[in-house]
């Protein structure tokens, strides 16, 4: 275009005539306005492409923003999804914390578990072994094809491999399955499902089967969330099983203890019959055998008073041991006679003030000769106690037995003892020698009847076992015990307490 008008303005330059040169610059004029438009249009097309551009790069924004909208909804649907799922978890964690059998917790599956899992069909069953399965939950399957499933399970050996495998595990159609697999889906009438064992360290097993009519969209994060019920199963089924197993423990315990309480009691009350029999045995036996006795004292007595004429020095010698043995038998048989009364009730104790004192020095005029014999120094310290409670008589034969057992024990130049000492209601009365001592093998059968330690001081001594037997029998009709101290070779101290309110 700039030559062709450079050309034109040379020609009128070599003088051409006017209307040529007015056609000329209409030439001009008309090429100008090309140029102008042709440059326009230049220009217009560079803004389209621009705009083109612009467009294209919207749009794939406009794609990108739909995606990512399409993604974040989805998204949002798996996190509600999941969120449903972990509150359902939590409401079925605390529905298991009340079952108390393994049976009950399987029970437990419902159709809200189901549904908020994002499942549609449900199948959770106890598993005694291999070859069993019982459903204990079914959600969107009849019985009929329950039973079925349960068959085709144990048959093709799915349940074995479920329960040695148990780790959640998705079975879809669309996926390469063994024909077992294929089948089990068929049955349920469902496209996708995840199977799982349950697997608790105590109690049954269980099998666990959810079924989706559509898809799975994520299987990874369903397995995930039927591991976690599976888990929260288990848990549950062991609790339950170590509950079942601890009542019943309890159980047989208190049955035990139930039938060992009947046995001792059955024994108790044949003891106290026994008991009985022989107290009554004994109380007759005594009385019976006080009657020769003393026909035997009075004899002795009207032949060692010389009314039936003199008697030479060996024969009095002989009837004064008579006498004598037959006042050992006699005290022997009132022994036997007061511990046969205590035992079976028939004696009843005084409960009535003794002044201390007097009442210790009436027992020390019945030991006097005893201590004086042996030279034993004999002390006595109240402690400001003044009066005891109890049965005059019978808290004396007490007394005057355990001082004589000291003095008996006790070597010739030794010391006896004879404390007291006041604690709130309960007076404490103690008797302390310098004798052998007791052995502490022979400490806990002390107070038994006609027990004598097996010890060669006791062979020399004189005694019938009977003396501590009815002491402690007196000392427990008052209300109060006895017991001893002792070490061998280092004196016995005998406590007697007895209350005083």
């Amino acid at each position: 275009m700039g030559t062709l008008v450079t050309a034109l303005v040379a020609l009128a330059d070599t003088g051409w005539s006017a209307p040529w040169f007015v056609m000329s610059g209409t030439l001009l004029g008309c090429l100008a306005y090309l140029a102008l438009k042709i440059e326009s249009s230049r220009r217009q097309a560079g803004e389209l492409r621009r705009l083109q551009a612009a467009y294209d790069q919207l749009d794939q924004q406009t794609k990108l923003i739909i995606r990512t909208d399409l993604e974040l909804h989805h998204t949002q649907e798996e996190l509600d999804r999941w969120l449903a799922s972990l509150m359902s978890l939590h409401h079925l964690g605390r529905q298991l914390q009340v079952s108390l059998r393994p049976e009950e917790v399987l029970s437990r599956l419902d159709a809200a578990v189901v549904s908020k899992f994002g499942f549609t069909t449900g199948l959770l069953g106890i598993c005694p072994s291999f070859q069993a399965i019982e459903w204990r939950s079914l959600v969107g399957v009849d019985a009929e094809t329950a039973a079925q499933a349960a068959s085709h399970l144990v048959e093709q050996a799915v349940l074995k491999q479920i329960l040695t495998n148990p780790a959640p595990t998705t079975l879809a159609a669309a996926d390469a399955l063994t024909p077992a697999q294929r089948r089990l889906l068929e049955l349920l009438r469902v496209p996708t499902m995840v199977v799982a064992g349950v697997m608790p360290h105590s109690g049954p097993a269980g099998c666990l089967l959810l079924g989706r009519a559509g898809s799975a969209t994520n299987p990874k994060a369903d397995e995930e969330l039927v591991a976690i019920l599976a888990n929260q199963l288990a848990s549950a089924i062991e609790s339950s099983a170590l509950y079942e197993q601890a009542w019943a423990a309890q159980h047989e315990l208190e049955r035990k203890v139930q039938e060992r309480t009947r046995e001792l009691a059955d024994a108790n009350a044949a003891l106290v019959r026994l008991n009985k029999a022989k107290s009554d045995f004994v109380s007759a036996v005594s009385h019976e055998l006080r009657t020769p006795l003393a026909a035997i004292k009075g004899y002795s007595a009207l032949l060692h008073s010389g009314q039936f004429g003199p008697l030479a020095a060996p024969q009095a010698e002989r009837i004064a041991k008579i006498e004598k043995h037959t006042d050992l038998l006699t005290h022997f048989i009132n022994n036997l006679l007061d511990i046969a009364r205590i035992e079976s009730g028939r004696t009843t104790m005084e409960r009535r003030p003794i002044p201390v004192k007097e009442f210790l020095e009436t027992v020390h005029e019945m030991v006097h000769p005893q201590l004086q014999a042996k030279q034993l120094r004999y002390t006595v310290d109240l402690n400001s106690v003044s009066e005891l409670l109890g049965d005059p008589a019978h808290l004396q034969r007490v007394f005057v037995n355990l001082l004589s057992n000291a003095i008996k024990y006790t070597p010739d130049g030794g010391a006896i003892h004879l404390g007291m000492q006041r604690d709130g209601t309960v007076v404490t009365a103690s008797v302390s020698d310098t004798g052998c001592g007791i052995a502490p093998d022979d400490l806990a059968k002390l107070f038994q009847e006609f027990y004598r330690a097996n010890d060669p001081i006791n062979q020399q001594i004189r005694g019938t076992g009977l003396g501590l037997a009815l002491v402690k029998r007196i000392v427990e009709a008052h209300g109060g015990r006895i017991w001893v101290k002792s070490e061998k070779g280092n004196g016995s101290t005998f406590f007697v307490s007895l209350p005083v309110a």
